[in-house]
């Protein structure tokens, strides 16, 4: 570990604060709970090696509030960029770690965060912490422990502890026009609105990244139509409509719809699905973003391209194996611990 590792923070204000807040029962994330969550990281990277930390200075000061009265070993370091208050904010702070060249980048928001910050993070791993409404990329885990996994990719210490995750490759009239992470929802919605993608009876088609049975959100409609394929390498086309069966899913915070399917076909990697023409939208990751005629063509393509993420237990496995939380004490005359039962492999 070298104290010249650095690492990105992205902490996204506005997450877990949308509609559905109001149409469904999604849970508000307030930024006092974002600012001890990022103190808890802080801590952690402190402690490991990290150097200096750059981050998002957002208009609420997330990473400046979590710093507050702490002793840290890093330096912190505002990213010198505009601030408005939008989701380009987010997209603009990640090609800047890009320039960087940070070891790591820490997020906190929902999946509509992360596909922002996915657009201009290259290879660079994220850290994602779920505090936004539908996560399913984002994981709900404790500061602490995502400052130590973090600080130990940032630092080299623990190689191959990043998994390379899918995406959604969206193309309007053959150009390739946005991604999303986990799901690209054709919608009957003819604005995109205030965004947030919640009623079920707009739905059309869907397409998925991953068959996850237990995901909150469109994302969920895959899963359960393909349990038995959980966890496995590719997506699903869902065609909603028809008389002949109905699936009951979450798609929002307490939110249970039943949901007509006409079709549903898995996908694999590489496979692309062309949506039937229609006036609408598309909405990414549950936020309608895409405002789209029939005379238009819209192409989703599920790719293995997509951003790299942190695999928490793999990376405080490795570093524990390697006796990197362990220090022999010099001279120290007590009774030594006894040898492990178990051989190591």
């Amino acid at each position: 570990m070298t104290e010249a590792s650095s690492i990105g923070i992205i902490a996204n204000p506005a997450s877990g604060k949308d509609i559905r807040r109001i149409v469904a029962h999604g849970s508000t994330f307030d930024n006092h709970e974002k600012i001890n969550i990022v103190r808890r990281v802080l801590l952690a990277v402190s402690e490991l090696g990290v150097g200096q930390v750059h981050y998002l200075p957002d208009l609420f000061g997330i990473v400046p509030r979590a710093a507050e009265n702490l002793e840290l070993n890093c330096s912190l370091e505002p990213l010198p960029m505009p601030v408005l208050g939008n989701p380009g904010d987010s997209l603009e702070a990640a090609q800047r770690l890009v320039d960087l060249d940070v070891g790591a980048i820490v997020t906190l928001g929902g999946d509509g965060t992360n596909r922002v910050v996915a657009k201009g993070c290259r290879d660079i791993p994220l850290m994602p912490i779920s505090t936004g409404t539908n996560n399913v990329f984002p994981c709900m885990v404790e500061g602490t422990l995502a400052g130590i996994a973090t600080a130990l990719v940032a630092t080299g210490a623990t190689p191959g502890a990043t998994i390379r995750q899918a995406k959604l490759d969206v193309y309007v009239d053959g150009e390739l026009c946005d991604l999303a992470l986990i799901d690209a929802v054709l919608s009957a919605h003819q604005w995109v609105g205030a965004r947030a993608l919640w009623d079920a009876s707009h739905l059309t088609e869907v397409v998925v990244s991953r068959i996850v049975p237990s995901a909150i959100g469109i994302c969920g409609i895959g899963g359960l139509l393909f349990p038995d394929k959980a966890g496995m390498e590719g997506g699903a086309h869902v065609v909603v409509g028809g008389d002949d069966r109905t699936l009951l899913a979450p798609v929002a915070p307490g939110l249970l719809r039943s949901i007509p399917i006409s079709a549903a076909n898995l996908l694999a990697p590489g496979d692309r699905v062309v949506f039937q023409p229609a006036a609408g939208t598309v909405a990414l990751d549950g936020e309608r973003e895409i405002e789209i005629k029939t005379s238009h063509e819209v192409a989703v393509e599920l790719s293995l391209d997509g951003p790299y993420t942190i695999d928490i237990d793999h990376a405080i496995a490795s570093a524990a194996a390697q006796e990197r939380f362990l220090t022999e004490t010099a001279g120290a005359s007590g009774p030594s611990l006894p040898a492990s039962p178990f051989p190591r492999s």
